[in-house]
């Protein structure tokens, strides 16, 4: 008896009706963050340096791009735009993956298809600096200092 089970692909890729779903990214001003002592602007290098060892590669350069954008307007941008931006090929599933966690990270809101990413982040967490490479625990009091 043979078991020839389908091939199931995990990572489900772009369909055309997937590539055509956009979303409207806007600015998310949160004064209490853009106040904090050791807030920093998700759009700089200080954002990718400090945030992506938690957050992820992908992440952060959405977050950052995002940003970016947002500080001019809202922007549009398809799923196929979004994966081809940044490197993940024609996989829906990691643009969606990457949207949730920067959702869970509070780095973004999304509602329906619209999504809302701050222009500032909160200093790390003592948990997050404790994730760091030791070079950059130990350089992120002299950060804060400097802020």
């Amino acid at each position: 008896m043979s078991t020839n089970a389908p091939t199931i692909d995990p990572t489900p890729t772009i369909t055309s009706t997937a590539e055509h779903v956009t979303f409207t990214v806007d600015a998310w001003h949160d004064p209490i963050v853009e106040a904090a002592a050791g807030a920093v602007r998700t759009d700089t290098d200080d954002a990718l340096v400090w945030y992506t060892p938690s957050i992820g590669t992908i992440g952060m350069a959405m977050a950052h791009r995002f940003a970016r954008h947002a500080t001019d307007g809202p922007s549009l941008w398809t799923i196929e735009d979004i994966a081809l931006t940044f490197g993940i090929g024609n996989s829906a599933a990691r643009v969606w993956r990457s949207l949730d966690r920067l959702d869970r990270f509070g780095i973004i809101h999304r509602t329906g298809d619209r999504i809302a990413v701050r222009l500032w982040l909160a200093p790390l967490t003592q948990r997050q600096i404790a994730q760091l490479p030791p070079y950059l625990a130990a350089a992120y009091p002299e950060h804060l200092a400097q802020r």
